[in-house]
């Protein structure tokens, strides 16, 4: 052996022992070395793609496997070949070159003939194709006769997707058994395929609101994720965004927060849709917080990204008074977004959104919907949250004694998932019935409970809002919404409608609606008497006038 073939022979022992554990970037260092010194054979360029492409760096792994397409071509092994071409085209497609990696399927259909056909993995494109299109019949056939013929990776690969399509669908529950057939086979897989698992079956429990599924199979993708020596690029990158989702569900924000804006770092400079996803989860804990110009910019981002910005964008604006542009956002989205479980979020914060504008009727559609699509799948966060927009539709139409057990279901649902933010939040509504009931001791614990969990999760615009409703005093006990009393108020200060609605950054119609609403809870019939019964109960303050 001369001493150029010793030199790239160290290179090549270094590359595939750095591949076998994990350490991919410096792999591809050497890798690179030993390629440079003698062309590396097919089997070695491939494992060079490979860690390329996982290590996020996406015009080396595209330029390699154009290299190992050749050479498996010209060696005439065509199934060999196609899988390479997936796996191209995968790439391609994960660095936001749609077109690119049309026109590459293209090429190899030309390229491969009938192998092309043939091949499992090149039906993989198509049965994305027709998911995403909404022709979820076609690509269930596509993908169950992928895992029905296949055998190796293509089986745990075709099962994520399917359990995906089946979720979008609003099969929820086929979809989740289909996840969990993937996450069976999920051990010893290559490092391409193992992220795609993870995510999708995390993905889908957060879509289908299985938690409890989606913790334990978080808890597995971190043991993985941890394992590794770096998590840097867009391949690895949605896997930490469910994981910072999680995070905050579970109340660790501070926690979350670190790990989405690390993700929005090592993404600097890629586009498409992994970016958009990040950006939005990062604007969502920023909300939370109440940082809303870094909410904001971090929604900004996202939809420069091609993601969708709502609800977090209305709730954003909810929370900043402003309803009337919150109630557009949501209404926008629901008339846009028609996959059924993505639509859940946005129902619920429809309801919450309604509420606040005084549109019980609206509000009480999007809790319908909301029960329609989750029905059949009770798993316990979807009967939470069933249980708490019904109670809050109760609480908003006058009837504390119907909300107060459905709130009371919630809450402890809440708390058994271990969701400290969702079950404070109900507290705050079972406060509110209990002050309606004249039960005002009880109406004090909820409140305290809140305040404490609001405080130590740095939840500032909640604990904002839990100041106003406990400054109110007995004003609930009347049915008025915080807005309401805000308006009965502007109201005995004189001001007509049009006024109000400039002050409060509200449409006349929406100011309208909340007086029509007063009149009706408070069994009146003009604005003087609901004034003098504002003043009566302490509702409204004589000082103010």
């Amino acid at each position: 052996m001369d001493a150029m073939d010793a030199v790239a022979t160290a290179h090549l022992a270094h590359a595939r022992e750095l591949h076998r554990t994990s350490r991919w970037e410096a792999a591809c260092v050497e890798y690179a070395a030993a390629d440079a010194e003698e062309p590396l054979t097919v089997e070695d360029l491939e494992a060079f793609a490979e860690a390329a492409q996982v290590s996020a760096r996406g015009d080396e792994a595209v330029a390699l496997l154009h290299r190992v397409f050749d050479l498996r071509v010209s060696a005439g092994e065509p199934a060999a070949a196609a899988q390479v071409a997936f796996w191209l085209w995968w790439v391609l497609l994960n660095t936001n070159e749609v077109v690119q990696a049309n026109g590459w399927l293209q090429q190899t259909s030309r390229t491969l003939g009938p192998e092309t056909a043939a091949s499992l993995w090149l039906r993989i494109p198509e049965a994305m194709f027709h998911a995403a299109t909404g022709q979820h019949g076609r690509a269930e056939e596509l993908l169950s006769a992928i895992v029905d013929e296949g055998q190796g990776e293509v089986i745990p690969w075709a099962l994520s997707m399917l359990g995906q399509t089946l979720i979008d669908e609003g099969r929820l529950q086929d979809g989740l058994d289909r996840l969990e057939e993937a996450m069976a086979l999920n051990t010893g897989l290559s490092p391409r395929v193992t992220p795609w698992i993870y995510c999708a079956a995390v993905r889908g429990c957060c879509l289908a609101r299985d938690f409890a599924r989606a913790r334990a199979w978080n808890r597995s993708m971190a043991r993985w994720l941890d394992s590794l020596s770096s998590l840097g690029g867009a391949y690895l990158g949605n896997c930490r965004i469910y994981r910072s989702r999680l995070m905050c569900l579970n109340g660790a924000w501070p926690a979350a927060v670190d790990e989405i804006a690390a993700v929005c770092d090592d993404l600097d400079g890629y586009t498409g849709w992994v970016c958009g996803h990040a950006y939005y989860q990062l604007g969502e804990v920023r909300r939370l917080r109440g940082e809303w110009n870094a909410a904001e910019d971090a929604y900004r981002r996202a939809a420069e990204h091609g993601c969708l910005t709502q609800p977090g964008l209305a709730l954003l604006r909810l929370a900043e008074g402003d309803v009337d542009a919150a109630s557009a956002g949501v209404r926008r989205a629901l008339a846009e977004v028609t996959a059924a479980p993505d639509r859940l979020d946005l129902l619920k914060a429809a309801v919450a959104i309604h509420l606040e504008e005084g549109n019980i009727e609206a509000a009480r559609d999007a809790v319908t919907e909301f029960e329609g699509i989750t029905r059949g799948l009770t798993t316990p966060a979807i009967e939470a949250e069933m249980s708490a927009v019904s109670g809050a539709l109760a609480l908003a139409h006058g009837d504390p004694a119907s909300a107060l057990p459905l709130l009371r279901r919630a809450a402890a649902t809440w708390q058994e998932q271990g969701a400290p933010h969702e079950t404070a939040k109900v507290n705050v509504l079972i406060g509110q019935a209990c002050r309606a009931l004249a039960d005002h001791d009880g109406a004090r614990l909820e409140f305290a409970a809140a305040r404490e969990t609001f405080e130590r999760l740095g939840a500032r615009p909640d604990l904002a809002q839990l100041n106003r409703i406990v400054a109110a005093t007995d004003a609930d006990a009347h049915g008025l919404t915080r807005r309401e009393i805000e308006v009965l108020r502007l109201i005995a200060r004189g001001k007509a409608n049009r006024a109000i609605a400039n002050e409060l950054h509200l449409s006349e119609r929406t100011v309208h609606r909340h007086v029509s609403n007063i009149f009706t809870k408070l069994d009146v019939d003009s604005r003087t008497a609901a004034v003098a019964y504002g003043i009566t109960h302490r509702i409204v303050e004589t000082g103010t006038l």
